[in-house]
């Protein structure tokens, strides 16, 4: 839920930000990138969890928060580029290789194949954009957040569903 909300709120800054400039870019991003990388960890890290994925989830965070550390210290385009979509193509691919080994051992990790697509599509997309200015970057990034939030929010309500419902019982 938290990843949701922050994805949220980026993309809705991306969105409505009529004339960003490489500081909003990337202080955005990293602020976004940071705070992403702290849900992550907390989903790894949650007692339920396998500890078997930690190793993937703490690289991807690392990733996430040294891109963070990189656009906030080089707020040029073509560095805050490079660095998001490194992050988020890392991210993606760990996130598809939770899902393919880990998959039945804990049941939100059937969700990590969407997430760790979009997240793919959204740093080649960023690779693909290179020669764009802030504002071109910053919709890039924000789109792929927007469905991040959306598919992280279904996800996490109908985790939160299931979780509720009563195991089946020999009278249900």
């Amino acid at each position: 839920m938290g990843r949701a909300a922050t994805a949220a709120g980026f993309a809705l800054l991306s969105i409505f930000w009529p004339s960003a400039t490489n500081q909003v870019l990337a202080y955005s991003l990293a602020a976004f990138m940071v705070i992403s990388s702290k849900f992550i960890w907390d989903y790894a890290s949650a007692p339920s969890a396998p500890k078997s994925v930690r190793g993937p989830y703490a690289v991807a965070a690392v990733a996430m928060i040294i891109a963070g550390l990189v656009m906030a210290f080089r707020p040029e385009t073509l560095v805050v580029a490079i660095a998001a979509a490194a992050a988020w193509i890392l991210a993606g691919l760990l996130e598809i290789l939770v899902f393919v080994k880990h998959r039945n051992a804990f049941a939100p990790y059937r969700d990590q194949l969407v997430t760790g697509f979009v997240s793919l599509g959204v740093g080649g997309s960023l690779l693909l954009g290179l020669d764009l200015d802030a504002h071109g970057l910053l919709g890039l990034a924000g789109g792929g957040a927007i469905i991040l939030a959306v598919f992280e929010l279904i996800s996490a309500f109908g985790l939160r569903h299931a979780a509720k419902e009563p195991e089946p019982g020999l009278w249900s």
